[in-house]
């Protein structure tokens, strides 16, 4: 199978993954939301972040599997496959007991004497946390058979299983709404059992599938076990970056507006999750051939290959993106019915910051291919202890809860020069006018379009509001596709595009 056609064929598999997950997702938060309350609701995020906080050190080691095991795919003469992967199990084994050494002390310190929860949930809320640190454990030990599907390109089997786990979440909604069983305590267990099913399926299926590939061996190379802590090292940076940025965001708004404000911040970022589906899908198909173009030195299609996905996740996450940031108040109360106060200006200001996110994270990918983190986490995971204390001060200045997201969008616009900085010194090859001219500048410009035309429909009050919802989203579709098409899209795409029209559609000759 042709390398396109691969590219298509799994990220097909993943949007229909994708489409039917975040439906199903949306309604179960909704159900959730009713059933916890909204104070139950924001201390399940805020103490779950908590431990979150401490699974940085598995994100760090879990890009570095994902890169060593694709790598060894590419270029099988300098890496041995089921070396990586029982190397990165120890790790990932030995990083485990670690976080859970930290969370049953320094985080269990923090949710005693540093969280705002009102007293008669304590005890609910040490549950969860503790439900938490259990789940993270299961997860740690995950990474290595998560990867070997990444990088053997086995989306179908990401489609089949995220339908299973969404369906299940939609049964725990279900239990939650009839047990008469304390509902915050359930929902921890509950969602544990998921993990761990899922966990369960995953290690089988990579067993019976990779075969020798992914059987647990004794690991004793010391070089590989300096490899993959070397890269880690460097990954830790950004990583914590990364969770320190998210969750202390979320616990500087717990200390100055309560747990009410976390729900609210909750449920952004759960649309903000579901959109930036979108794209990850498309991103997750075109990992390992970018990094195998990069192992076997064939930078130009590695380069061209970035180029178009930087072009495409930017308008991808756009199509989702626009049309609800300008009927978000009407979305958040079809979905909800009573949405928590400042949902609505969270969710414009979260999906704004998002905007660039798909091409910071198609450099990243890029990134990873060379091996050279470095550079990338010392600059892009530094930042946060800038963002940090600039949002406490303004928030203890009297700022409303907003500042934070404005910061925020600020810093995840900085640090996509950062990026394509550090892959330029990597990849001579690069071009800087290629990528701020013909890829963000040029896309930008693409959306305001469209962006402007939906705007204009989202002002019609007199039309009822769910007529307007479906004309925003029509008339933003209807208006980017044809311009991406022209302006955007290479000619070699264009001509690609035409072939399949004229080969595929039953109604050409």
């Amino acid at each position: 199978m042709g390398e396109n056609k691969r590219i298509a064929k799994n990220t097909g598999f993943l949007y229909v993954r994708m489409l039917l997950v975040m439906a199903v997702s949306l309604y179960t938060s909704r159900v959730v939301l009713q059933a916890l309350g909204v104070v139950d609701y924001g201390i399940y995020n805020v103490v779950g972040g908590v431990v979150a906080m401490l699974s940085f050190l598995n994100n760090c080691a879990g890009a570095a599997t994902s890169r060593y095991l694709t790598f060894s795919l590419g270029n099988p003469d300098k890496y041995d496959y089921n070396k990586v992967f029982s190397t990165a199990f120890f790790v990932h084994l030995g990083i485990a007991f670690f976080i859970v050494l930290l969370a049953e002390t320094i985080g269990l310190w923090y949710v005693y004497n540093k969280m705002v929860i009102p007293p008669d949930r304590l005890n609910a809320a040490l549950w969860v946390f503790h439900i938490s640190v259990l789940t993270i454990f299961v997860s740690f030990t995950q990474v290595p058979y998560n990867a070997s599907l990444i990088s053997h390109e086995r989306m179908k089997i990401y489609a089949y299983v995220g339908l299973y786990e969404a369906f299940a979440k939609l049964m725990v909604a279900y239990l939650l709404t009839i047990s008469p069983l304390d509902k915050l305590k359930l929902y921890a267990v509950l969602l544990f059992l998921v993990t761990l099913s899922l966990s369960v399926f995953y290690r089988w299926y990579c067993v019976k599938s990779f075969g020798a590939k992914c059987r647990i061996h004794k690991a004793t190379d010391k070089k590989m076990y300096k490899e993959l802590l070397s890269y880690s090292g460097w990954d830790l940076i950004g990583n914590f970056g990364g969770i320190a940025r998210a969750q202390g965001v979320n616990l500087i708004l717990n200390l100055f507006f309560g747990p009410a404000v976390n729900a609210a911040r909750a449920v952004a970022y759960q649309v903000e999750s579901a959109t930036i589906h979108f794209v990850n899908n498309f991103l997750q198909s075109v990992r390992p051939v970018i990094i195998k173009h990069y192992a076997a030195s064939e930078i130009k299609r590695m380069l061209n290959l970035m180029y178009g996905s930087c072009r495409l996740g930017m308008f991808l996450f756009s199509c989702l993106a626009i049309p609800i940031i300008l009927e978000s108040d009407y979305i958040l109360k079809l979905w909800l019915v009573n949405p928590p106060a400042y949902a609505s200006i969270f969710l414009k200001l979260v999906l704004t910051e998002y905007l660039i996110v798909p091409i910071n994270r198609c450099m990243i990918i890029g990134i990873h291919a060379t091996g050279d983190v470095k550079r990338l986490n010392i600059y892009g995971g530094s930042k946060v202890f800038i963002e940090l204390p600039l949002i406490y001060i303004l928030l203890k200045l009297g700022m409303g809860p907003e500042m934070a997201f404005i910061i925020l969008i600020l810093g995840s616009w900085l640090i996509n020069i950062v990026n394509i900085w550090v892959l330029k010194k990597n990849i001579a090859e690069l071009s800087y006018k290629e990528m701020y001219v013909n890829v963000i500048l040029k896309s930008l410009l693409i959306i305001l379009i469209p962006t402007l035309c939906a705007y204009g429909i989202s002002q019609i009050k007199v039309l009822y509001p769910f007529v307007r919802l479906i004309l925003v989203c029509v008339v933003y579709w209807v208006t980017l596709v044809p311009m991406a098409y022209k302006f955007a899209l290479s000619r070699e795409m264009k001509v690609r595009i035409r072939n399949i029209i004229r080969t595929k559609l039953p109604f050409r000759k």
